[in-house]
């Protein structure tokens, strides 16, 4: 991989770190350096500072592993578009704006993860396409609870199922892939506009 485009993801030095983290970290440079289909145990192991056995003292494969970073990573996510809201304390249309720039943003800080996590998760098999699933239907219960907190400060939205809310979601992740293909130095606020109005058209009321 060209090295202008390298993930500065580094394994945990300090062996104080649980294994467990010590190795997704490992996974996480490996595939910033090779991607996730080329990245092997032995990689992982050596980018963790650790063995191969202890490698599988703790998963089973590289893709429990993976699944587990991907867990991770999906948290972090989550923390940062949570962040992005304040119910109550500003308009919703504000709130689906930050939320959006939150999670584009959080995609596009390393691109190779932002790739894994977007779409290599979905080949791995069906334990990658179940936990892609659970990733997304946590997106939308946060949705669903962004529009209950709006609705109960007075702002006229629609009352979503949770399937609606899921496309609404489905929306944003092939946004985010539309913007791990535009240039590096190119702003997201084109996309993050785009994002914006659309779950602006679906979730307001007329």
């Amino acid at each position: 991989m060209d090295t202008a485009t390298r993930s500065t993801v580094t394994a945990p030095a300090d062996r104080s770190t649980p294994v467990r983290e010590r190795l997704t970290a490992g996974l996480a440079e490996a595939v910033a350096r090779k991607g996730l289909a080329a990245s092997t145990i032995a990689d992982i192991a050596r980018l963790a500072g650790t063995s191969k056995r202890t490698f599988y003292e703790h998963f089973a494969d590289k893709e429990e592993c993976f699944l587990a970073l991907y867990h991770a990573r999906s948290n972090e996510l989550m923390a940062a578009v949570d962040a992005a809201l304040s119910p109550g304390a500003t308009p919703a249309t504000v709130q689906l704006h930050d939320a959006a720039r939150a999670f584009l943003t959080f995609v596009t800080e390393d691109r190779v993860l932002g790739r894994a996590h977007v779409v290599d998760v979905t080949t791995i098999g069906e334990r990658g396409v179940a936990a892609r699933q659970e990733v997304v239907d946590r997106h939308a219960e946060t949705l669903l609870r962004m529009l209950d907190q709006a609705r109960a400060a007075g702002t006229s939205v629609r009352r979503l199922t949770h399937l609606e809310a899921v496309c609404v979601v489905g929306g944003l992740n092939e946004v985010a892939l539309r913007a791990l293909e535009t240039p590096e130095d190119a702003s997201l606020e084109d996309l993050v506009e785009s994002a914006s109005r659309f779950m602006q058209a679906v979730v307001l009321a007329d």
